[in-house]
């Protein structure tokens, strides 16, 4: 399996540069997958095991996403992974051990430039935002999961303004899938059903494209 990241040295070398500086931020894992990706999956930001191998989706989650893409009929190959941050954003607890945490709204504004950059490369593939983080990131704050999942969306997405230091929305409009993050359906065994209905309904979108091309 041959997989890319499309990122530039000089956009690793600005990635860790942010890690570097954040003292709650550990670690790089460059995003990865095929050059010519029939989604983009969206993460929100990698965990200790990704940050260990240095790839996304590593851990339990990713034995999770492996085999969802294998119930879609896709591969790492047919897919990019990015996610909002791509350091391990980390909180330390009493006993001293570090946790994974969401990544504030500074984190995300200072790893916006490289996701938009990211984004720009691939104009046309179908987003899919995987967990709040990341839909958020595309649709603003008030857009949550619960309400779009499994709902093909077509809307302008964020991007980030450095002059100002906020978001504005795209004039173009974009395919947005919202999901639930694959580790969701573990976790919370009931919405097994939900996460696999939206899964059937992303496979038909895909094969619905396929005919089409």
């Amino acid at each position: 399996m041959t997989l890319h990241t499309i990122l530039t040295p000089e956009w690793i070398h600005e990635a860790k540069l942010i890690a570097a500086e954040n003292p709650r931020l550990e670690g790089f894992v460059p995003s990865e997958g095929g050059l010519h990706p029939r989604i983009l999956l969206l993460g929100e930001a990698p965990g200790d095991k990704e940050v260990k191998i240095g790839r996304p989706f590593m851990g339990p989650s990713g034995k999770e996403l492996d085999r969802w893409l294998a119930s879609l009929g896709l591969t790492r190959e047919d897919i990019y992974i990015t996610g909002v941050v791509n350091s391990r954003p980390f909180s330390i607890g009493k006993t001293g051990r570090k946790s994974d945490r969401r990544p504030n709204q500074k984190e995300v504004k200072r790893s916006a430039a490289m996701f938009d950059w990211e984004l720009s490369h691939f104009p046309d593939v179908l987003l899919v935002p995987m967990g709040n983080a990341s839909l958020q990131r595309l649709l603003g704050t008030k857009a949550k999961i619960g309400d779009l999942h499994g709902q093909l969306l077509e809307r302008p997405i964020q991007k980030y303004n450095q002059q100002t230091d906020s978001f504005e929305l795209s004039k173009e409009k974009h395919q947005i899938f919202p999901l639930y993050h694959p580790s969701y359906s573990k976790r919370f065994k009931n919405m097994k059903p939900v996460v696999d209905a939206d899964s059937q309904k992303l496979k038909q979108l895909l094969e619905q494209q396929s005919n089409r091309h």
